[in-house]
């Protein structure tokens, strides 16, 4: 069997090898985070209702993969910055930004209309408009599971920044994405530190402190940590990867202190500090492992985890919708209190109207649009290349 199938690009341009292990790590933490959040709904045994904690671990494994194959990307594309200078920046940044944004403002938008707490407006939402809704702050009630899509898009706005500052100061690209890690390992930790409790504010970790986009960028740091070690250090690599059982140990270990509400984490803040770099390492671990995983004797398993790691971001972005939808229906029908309160029932309808969304989305905005970005790359890098050889 293949370790890497040359299927898509990391991503989704078709020009690199995809690794099928870091699509079965996509599928684990896209499902983690829509089961997770199922578990909320119906009335499931209390041992399985007690396991919905795992969408946050599926968030944490989100990041530690997005840091390691968003920073593949840079740690290819910041050798041409010395020349390419902003350029090659906002290359990155248009890329990033076609792939993220325009199914975010139509979820955004759909939110708008059919949030729970009654319909909302954008003026009164604004700060979703530049992810702003949890820079230094609480997250809002509305539309709540973007707080880790805010993380996300606020380290693609500033570890290439960081990069490309550092080059222009005279580094070299590697050593410039090495102090762009070393800035985004340490600030984020530094600020946990000194400003956790502060005024009292910080008594509640999740809204505080896990879903706080400035205390949360070493998460996709220590991703690009991971990124760095295969790209320079590929013996290290293949040595993390020997020691999955210890990582995953030390995952379930992370996992308990969850469980166990942190073992009184919140009264120190040097724990709570340690506590979330831990896990963003522990993570980022594992990521060497599932980079090593190659394609089961299972042809249909394959083309699930394919799939899904395909439509993941629509999945990520659409499953509440598809939830109220499918709670909507059930009451239109006459059903909702027949059907929702069984679990067996409502879950199968759950996730099929699930993936079913998430298809549509896929289909009607995301590849449609991914499309159109990469045929306009192609079609400026050739106008580029022309312009050089004229000259």
């Amino acid at each position: 069997m293949m370790a890497n199938s040359k299927t898509a690009s990391l991503d989704g341009s078709g020009s690199h090898d995809r690794m099928y292990g870091l699509d079965v790590c996509r599928t684990i933490a896209i499902l983690s985070v829509v089961f997770g959040h199922m578990l909320q709904h119906s009335t499931p045994h209390p041992y399985i209702a007690s396991v919905g904690f795992i969408a946050i671990f599926g968030v944490d494994l989100f990041f530690c993969l997005s840091g390691f194959l968003i920073g593949r990307i840079l740690m290819q594309e910041s050798l041409r910055w010395t020349e390419e200078k902003e350029r090659g920046v906002m290359r990155f940044w248009y890329r990033r930004w076609m792939r993220t944004l325009p199914l975010y403002f139509f979820f955004l938008f759909v939110e708008l209309q059919i949030y729970w707490g009654g319909a909302s407006s954008l003026s009164a939402q604004r700060a979703y408009l530049v992810f702003a809704q949890n820079l230094a702050w609480s997250m809002p009630v509305f539309y709540g599971l973007t707080w880790s899509l805010t993380v996300e898009e606020w380290f693609y706005f500033l570890f290439p920044l960081l990069i490309l500052l550092s080059i222009g100061l005279g580094k070299t690209p590697r050593v410039a994405v090495m102090i762009a890690i070393a800035a985004f390992l340490l600030i984020p930790a530094a600020l946990r530190f000194f400003l956790f409790d502060s005024k009292g504010v910080f008594n509640n970790l999740d809204p505080n402190i896990r879903h706080v986009v400035i205390f949360r960028l070493d998460s996709l740091g220590f991703g690009v940590l991971a990124a760095y070690i295969y790209q320079w250090h590929k013996p290290l690599f293949r040595m993390i990867a020997a020691l999955r059982w210890v990582f995953i140990a030390a995952a379930l270990a992370c996992m308990a202190f969850i469980k166990w509400d942190y073992f009184g984490l919140t009264e120190t803040n040097w724990l709570v500090t340690i506590y979330f770099s831990v896990v963003a390492l522990v993570f980022a671990g594992l990521i060497p492992f599932f980079a090593g995983l190659t394609p089961t004797r299972f042809t249909l398993f394959n083309r699930f985890v394919k799939y899904t790691s395909l439509i993941s971001y629509s999945l990520y972005l659409g499953h509440v919708v598809a939830f109220a939808t499918c709670i909507y229906v059930f009451k239109r029908l006459g059903v909702y209190e027949s059907i929702y309160p069984n679990p067996w029932l409502t879950y199968p309808i759950f996730i099929a109207l699930v993936y079913l969304f998430a298809s549509f989305t896929y289909f009607a905005i995301e590849k449609p649009l991914l499309a159109l970005r990469d045929k306009r790359h192609k079609t400026s890098t050739k106008i580029l290349h022309q312009a050089q050889v004229r000259v």
